[in-house]
Order: structure tokens, then C-alpha cells, then sequence
């Protein structure tokens, strides 16, 4: 037979009303408990929720900044490829291309350089890599081989396709660099010659200029292998920097760009950064700033709030005080009152019994 269920009843206003009632001998931790205590984890509370959303909202920011400097540089660099297509489709550029006719191809490319100021320099190569024709005209290096240029080796490289080249050191012996955007002229099967335009990297750099990351925060772009292109403060002259090691460029980028936070190893200082792809070319745009100047903002919120809490905070400590040391003298009045009437009881209880004590004979 089962044993039988006792259940137990609790008692909350009881346990409530004991608590009081014990907390009420102890005012002062009991207005902190139920005062100070509240307040401080609401203060907490609200500081952590609004700088997650902060970070949130700066993440996004620069996520989409990088996107808009990605698309500017996707468009720019495609209005290259359409002016070189348009450049390579005519009929006259593929008769002087057989021709090899050096004057006629500088010619027409001249042509193409009034609709844009953006190209600095434009080569016609033959299959081989013999240049035919420079813009601007360098007679000195017509006959020359280019199978080494940048530009030349990525379109062959990628089976004769349309591609732009890593940052590279322009040939000749100089130190400016630049981006090469590649055109190969193709017809039946073969590849008659190839079509490069040359954009210097402080070009590319004009591109962004009007795009700001405020406070304190900057772009900067990296090609397909992991090189700055772009960057806005100065980089020693010389061969491409590498920055594979850096997070944003080591951080896995989906279509959808990516988002991260990290910390920057030489002082260590916490960034955040928004990164985009560039199209299909491999290269990724970085808005990057530092934590503590996308929380400025949350600062000159927050400072005024925290510092109204604190005045508010001394004015209830001050008060709780002032009041605990009113319920201390009430409770010692009333323990004195007490003890008064207890000690008054005892009398009188003594008094009547004296009262009811029989009386002995009267003498004679």
C-alpha cells in the first residue's frame, strides 16, 4: 500500500511578513537591499544592453561603408573593362593590331584616354608579350618584352580572361605602384594581342576620398594577395606591403562581407571592422575604427545618466541613514517603553500581592 502524501503548505505572505519584520530591526541593509541594491543592477543592466547595441550598430555601419567603397571601386575599375572592350572591338584597332602598326594603335587608344582622366597608362601588347604601342608615346620601349609586367602574366595565367592585377612597382626601374586592368583581344580561337590600362594606386586612392568613417576610423582596400592597395596613412616606397597576417584580411568573407572585433597586438587596443568582397576580383574592403570612438557617442548618453544616479544614489544613502537612525531611536524608545512597562507590571503584580497577603491579630 502506497505511503500516504503529506504536503507541505508554504506560507508566503507568512515567510514575507517574518522577513520584514527582520529586516525592519536592520533598516540601513534594508533600504540598500531593497533600494541601492535594484538600482544599481537596472544601471548594470541598461550600461550592457546599451553597448552591445552600440557595437552592434557600429559593426553594421562599417559593414556597409566598406560595401559602398566596394561597389565605387567594382564600378570604377569595370568602366575600365567597358572602355577597353569598346577600344578592342573596333575593326580599325584589330587591322592595326595585324599590322602592328605602333602609330595607329597609340592613336586609338589616345582616343579612349579623352573619355576618362582616370588611366595613367595604357599598353597594346602582342600574344607574346612584345609591347606595340605605349599612351602616353615611349618610343624607347616599343619592341620591348613584357612577359614579366604584372598585368601580362595574370591574363595569361587565367587562360586569356579579363582580370586586374595585384598591386605591383610599374616597370622601369620606379617606385609608383599601380593596378593593371587587362583586356585580351580575342578572335576565332587565338588571342591577337592584349589591351592594359594602368590606374596608379594613389588614383584609386582619389576614388574613396570623400568617404569618411567617423570618429576615427579609416579604409583601406587589399588585393587577391593579401597586399595593401589602399591605404590612408604612409607606407614606405618599395615593393607592396603584405598584411596577410592582419584579422580583417585573415577573417573568412562570404558574400555577405563579414563582421569582427579584434585587438591590435602592439598596443592593445580593441577595433572593430566591417570587411566587403570586391566583386569577383579577390580583393576585400576594410572599414575599420576603434571601439572606444564608436562609443562616444554612448559616453555623452551614459556619463550624464551615471552621474545623475550617483547624486541619486547619495541623496538615498544620506536619507537611509538619516531614517535608520530615526527607526534605531524609535526601537530604543520603544524597547525603553518596554522595559518600563514590564517593570511597571512587575510592581504592580508585587503590590497585589501584598494586597491579598492575610492580615495578622491586632495587638492588645
Amino acid at each position: 500500500m502506497a505511503a500516504p502524501r503529506h504536503w507541505v503548505r508554504l506560507d508566503l505572505p507568512g515567510y514575507c511578513s517574518a522577513w520584514l519584520l527582520s529586516a525592519n530591526r536592520r533598516p540601513l541593509p534594508f533600504l540598500l537591499t531593497l533600494v541601492v541594491g535594484p538600482l544599481l543592477v537596472i544601471l548594470a543592466v541598461t550600461h550592457g544592453v546599451n553597448v552591445r547595441l552600440a557595437r552592434r550598430q557600429a559593426l553594421h555601419r562599417l559593414t556597409m561603408t566598406a560595401r559602398l567603397a566596394a561597389l565605387i571601386v567594382e564600378e570604377t575599375l569595370g568602366e575600365t573593362w567597358l572602355l577597353e572592350r569598346a577600344t578592342a572591338a573596333s575593326p580599325e584597332f584589330h587591322d592595326a593590331l595585324r599590322a602592328r602598326h605602333a602609330a595607329r594603335l597609340s592613336e586609338l587608344v589616345r582616343h579612349a584616354f579623352t573619355v576618362t582622366s582616370r588611366v595613367d597608362v595604357a599598353l597594346v601588347l602582342a600574344p607574346d608579350g612584345t609591347i606595340l604601342a605605349t599612351v602616353p608615346a615611349r618610343p624607347e620601349v616599343i619592341g620591348a618584352s613584357a612577359v614579366e609586367d604584372e598585368g601580362f602574366r595574370s591574363a595569361r595565367a587565367a587562360g586569356w580572361q579579363p582580370v586586374v592585377s595585384a598591386v605591383h612597382l610599374r616597370g622601369g626601374g620606379g617606385v609608383e605602384k599601380v593596378v593593371d586592368v587587362v583586356w585580351p583581344i580575342r578572335q576565332d580561337e587565338g588571342v591577337l594581342g592584349v589591351l592594359q590600362f594602368q590606374h596608379r594606386v594613389e588614383e584609386i586612392k582619389s576614388w574613396l576620398a570623400r568617404i569618411r568613417v567617423e570618429p576615427e576610423g579609416f579604409l583601406y582596400l587589399v588585393d587577391h594577395r593579401q597586399q595593401l592597395v589602399v591605404y590612408p596613412f604612409q607606407v614606405l616606397p618599395g615593393r607592396p606591403k603584405q598584411v596577410a597576417d592582419w584579422p580583417p584580411v585573415t577573417a573568412p568573407l562570404t558574400e555577405a562581407g563579414a563582421t569582427l572585433m579584434f585587438r591590435e597586438a602592439r598596443r592593445g587596443q580593441r577595433w572593430l571592422a566591417g570587411v566587403w568582397p570586391v566583386g569577383e576580383l579577390g580583393w576585400r574592403m576594410v572599414a575599420v575604427q576603434p571601439e572606444r570612438a564608436a562609443f562616444t557617442l554612448l559616453r555623452r548618453i551614459l556619463w550624464p545618466m551615471g552621474v545623475l544616479v550617483g547624486v541619486l544614489l547619495v541623496l538615498i544613502i544620506a536619507i537611509s541613514l538619516r531614517w535608520a537612525q530615526l527607526q534605531e531611536f524609535n526601537l530604543r524608545l520603544l524597547r525603553q517603553n518596554a522595559k518600563l512597562l514590564k517593570q511597571q507590571q512587575q510592581r504592580a503584580l508585587l503590590d497585589r500581592g501584598r494586597a491579598d497577603k492575610p492580615k495578622g491579630p491586632e495587638a492588645p
